[in-house]
């Protein structure tokens, strides 16, 4: 007799929508579409932490996701994990609590000069700097990877990811990096790597900068498997400045990194 042949299909999740601005005491509801059968299972997240149902979180379906009496807090952005055995994918949306705040305007008034200032837009720069930051992490193939970033300064910064100080990271298969304002005036961004291969090895680094300075912070994630160094094309320094490059490679466990520059060997 031969067995039936079981054909399965690799996932694609998309959430929808994939943003939405309410205000508070409304209801709020996300549907998370998978193609590909079968479906496996469904993890929520709200900025990459579990969501358990209460009296106001509810869960209509596995793929479906329902927020009562909204409240600030809710603000964020809400993901949708699905796995099944080889294959895994996720997908992202934003919820918006209230309108955007806009520039205020204050009158005083001064009786004894009998005129009015009207004082707009008044604003303290403050040098973008980090409120909570990832730590070096090390994990084997086929883990689920969160790296996270949270900034803020005035103006709201912006936030920037690298890869070994020179690629910039952005959204691709399996690789999630999305950046968003919170409710309390926060800057959150974050890499998500659903499956970790060993080629996710490297230094990463976030970015936070706005108009009145930078802040940068970098960790490592080890990635379990062979060793491999990532190709350089040459680069440029100005005679008399500093120049900085990190060793590209990727794989663990490794013992020590070695540079050599002619015939001079440097550690």
């Amino acid at each position: 007799m031969i067995p039936p042949l079981l054909i399965s299909e690799p996932l694609r999740v998309n959430l929808s929508p994939q943003e939405l601005q309410l205000d508070v005491g409304k209801s709020a509801l996300f549907n998370c579409s998978v193609e590909g059968h079968p479906i496996g299972s469904v993890v929520w997240k709200k900025d990459t932490r579990f969501i358990a149902s209460n009296s106001r979180v509810q869960f209509p379906t596995p793929t479906s996701l329902q927020l009562r009496q909204l409240k600030r807090q809710d603000s964020g952005m809400y993901q949708c994990f699905v796995h099944r055995d080889a294959f895994s994918s996720q997908a992202a949306a934003r919820l918006i609590i209230g309108g955007e705040s806009s520039n205020s305007a204050q009158m005083v008034l001064n009786g004894n000069a009998g005129c009015k200032d009207v004082l707009m837009g008044i604003r303290d720069d403050l040098a973008a700097q980090f409120k909570l930051a990832f730590p070096e992490k090390t994990v084997r193939q086929g883990s689920f990877v969160s790296l996270i970033c949270i900034a803020n300064g005035n103006p709201a910064p912006q936030v920037k990811w690298t890869l070994d100080g020179i690629w910039t990271l952005s959204t691709r298969p399996g690789v999630l990096v999305s950046t968003y304002l919170s409710g309390g005036g926060d800057v959150i961004s974050y890499v998500n790597i659903t499956s970790a291969d060993v080629t996710d090895s490297g230094v990463y680094s976030c970015t936070a900068f706005n108009e009145a300075g930078k802040a940068v912070h970098s960790r490592r994630l080890n990635v379990f498997g062979s060793l491999f160094i990532r190709p350089l094309n040459n680069l440029t320094a100005l005679a008399g400045g500093v120049f900085k490059v990190m060793c590209p490679f990727g794989g663990y466990p490794f013992d020590s990194i070695l540079w050599k520059r002619g015939r001079g060997i440097y550690d």
